[in-house]
C-alpha cells in the first residue's frame, strides 16, 4: 500500500507515547491478603523473608547410618568397620541420646542427625548383622548432612514486591513459614460492544447484523490472565450507552468500549465521554491497525475505547488496554512474550511516522525460529490462525528477508517449547 492510501496523522499520538500514558496512568487497584495456595499467578505486593531457618537442624540427606567421622576414617571394603548399631532417627522423630564411639544409628533422609555423630553413611555401604552394622566405604566429614538453615535462614530474601508468584516460589514460601501473603487485587473489567449492527452471540441476525465477536475475543484474553469481567451489548443510543457506562464504572476498575470510537454521527462514546468529564489522555494513534483508539481516566478510572473493526479491536486491545490492565495488578511486563526470529519475507511500512504490526505464522527449523508474515484476506481468519505479530517500528520503512527481528507471541507455548514467562520490566 502507498503512502497515499494512510492519512499522516500529524495530529495523532505515536504509539510509544500512547503507550507510555497508559502505563503512566493505569495505577495498581489494591492488595488483599490471600493464602499462599490461591497466590498463583498472583504479583506480590510486599519483600517477603523467612520466618525461620530451613531445615531447623541438621538432618541427614540419606537413608543409611550416622556415625562419628573419627569412627570411619580409615574404612574401605578391604578394612570394613563395625559399629553397635544403638537405635533409629526418622524424619519428625529425632534420635534422643548421644551417640557414643564406637555406635551408629539407623537414620532415614530428613530425620534430624544425633548428637555425636557428624556423618551419614549411605544404606548401600552398610551391611545390618546381629552384632553390628558392617560399614564397606570411607566418607567424608559431614558427608550426606543438610546444614540447618542451608536452604534458607531465617530473615533471608524469599521474592521482592512486584514479582509474579510460580508454583515454585510458593513452595519456597511456605517451607519458610509463611501461610498467607499481600498480593495486588486483580481488577474487575467491563467490555461494552457498542452499535446497532452489533448481536451478543447466539441472539437472533437481521440483515446487517453481526455478532459481537470482538467481545468474545476481548473476554477470552482477560480470562487467560485471569481478569474477572462483564460483558454488555449497546445500540447507538446516547442515553443508552451513558446509562451503561455510569452503571459499570461504579461496579468495575476499568471499562472497555468495543465500536463507536471512530469520527461519524453514530460514533457516540467519546462525545459522551466529553461529556462526563472524563481526563482524556489521547483520540487516535498511529499504529496500524487499531489507530481509531481514545483513552483517559474519569474519577481516576481508566477508559479505553476501542475502535470496531476485529483488526484494529484486537491490536489497540493486545497493544495498548491488556498492557494497561496488567498495570493495574502490579505487573510491568508485556503481556505477550517474544523471542527472536529471522524473517522469511520483507515487509514494508505503509508510512514511517507510524508504528505497524502485522500478523504472521513461526516455524521452528534448523535450531532457529522463522517467521513469515500471514497471508489471508479475511480479517477473523487472520486473527485466528496467527501466531505472533511483527512490528514495523516507527520510523522504519521497511524489514528485510533474512534479517533476525523480535516476534510477540500469541500463545504461551509454541513448537514444543516453552516459553517462560520473564519477569522484567520496560
Amino acid at each position: 500500500m502507498s503512502y497515499s492510501e494512510i492519512d499522516e496523522g500529524e495530529k495523532y499520538t505515536g504509539f510509544n507515547k500512547a503507550l507510555a500514558f497508559v502505563r503512566a496512568n493505569c495505577k495498581p487497584v489494591g492488595t488483599e491478603e490471600l493464602p499462599i495456595d490461591l497466590c498463583n499467578n498472583r504479583v506480590l505486593a510486599e519483600n517477603l523473608y523467612s520466618l525461620l531457618d530451613n531445615p531447623s537442624t541438621d538432618v541427614s540427606l540419606k537413608d543409611g547410618f550416622a556415625v562419628k567421622y573419627d569412627d570411619i576414617a580409615t574404612t574401605s571394603i578391604k578394612k570394613p568397620v563395625c559399629l553397635k548399631n544403638i537405635g533409629s532417627a526418622f524424619a519428625g522423630t529425632a534420635f534422643k541420646d548421644e551417640v557414643p564411639k564406637g555406635c551408629a544409628v539407623n537414620i532415614c533422609s530428613g530425620a534430624p542427625i544425633p548428637a555425636g555423630t557428624d556423618t551419614v553413611i549411605a544404606g548401600e555401604f552398610c551391611e545390618v548383622t546381629p552384632e553390628c552394622v558392617r560399614i564397606t566405604k570411607g566418607a567424608k566429614k559431614g558427608q550426606n548432612i543438610l546444614a540447618a538453615g542451608k536452604d534458607i535462614k531465617k530473615g533471608e530474601e524469599l521474592a521482592p514486591a512486584g514479582r509474579v508468584l510460580l508454583p515454585g516460589d510458593l513452595g519456597l514460601i511456605a517451607s519458610a513459614g509463611i501461610s498467607s501473603t499481600s498480593v495486588y487485587r486483580k481488577p474487575k473489567v467491563a467490555i461494552i460492544a457498542i452499535g446497532d449492527e452489533v448481536v451478543a452471540p447466539g441472539g437472533h441476525l437481521h440483515p446487517g447484523q453481526l455478532y459481537a465477536s470482538n467481545l468474545v475475543t476481548i473476554a477470552a484474553w482477560l480470562d487467560s490472565f485471569g481478569f474477572p469481567y462483564r460483558t454488555a451489548v449497546v445500540k447507538d443510543d446516547r442515553e443508552a450507552i451513558r446509562s451503561k457506562l455510569e452503571e459499570l464504572f461504579t461496579a468495575t476498575d476499568v471499562i472497555l468500549t468495543s465500536g463507536g470510537a471512530w469520527g461519524s454521527e453514530r460514533d457516540l462514546t467519546v462525545g459522551i465521554l466529553d461529556e462526563l468529564m472524563w481526563h482524556k489522555k489521547f483520540t487516535n494513534v498511529r499504529i496500524g491497525p487499531g489507530k481509531g483508539v481514545s483513552f483517559g481516566l474519569l474519577n481516576k478510572k481508566p477508559i479505553f475505547c476501542l475502535p470496531g473493526g476485529p483488526a484494529s479491536n484486537e491490536m489497540a486491545f493486545l497493544q495498548l488496554a491488556l498492557p494497561g490492565i496488567l498495570r493495574m495488578e502490579g505487573q510491568k511486563r508485556h503481556p505477550l512474550p517474544t523471542v527472536f526470529a529471522r524473517l522469511t519475507k520483507g515487509v514494508t511500512s505503509r508510512h514511517r511516522d507510524w508504528s505497524e504490526f502485522k500478523s504472521a505464522v513461526l516455524a521452528y527449523k534448523n535450531c532457529e525460529y522463522r517467521v513469515t508474515p500471514y497471508q489471508n484476506r479475511s480479517r477473523l481468519q487472520s486473527i485466528a490462525n496467527a501466531t505472533c505479530f511483527i512490528c514495523i517500528p516507527e520510523g522504519v520503512d521497511a524489514l528485510s528477508a533474512g534479517e533476525i527481528i523480535e516476534v510477540q507471541l500469541l500463545t504461551p507455548a509454541f513448537g514444543g517449547l516453552s516459553i517462560v514467562r520473564r519477569r522484567y520490566s520496560k
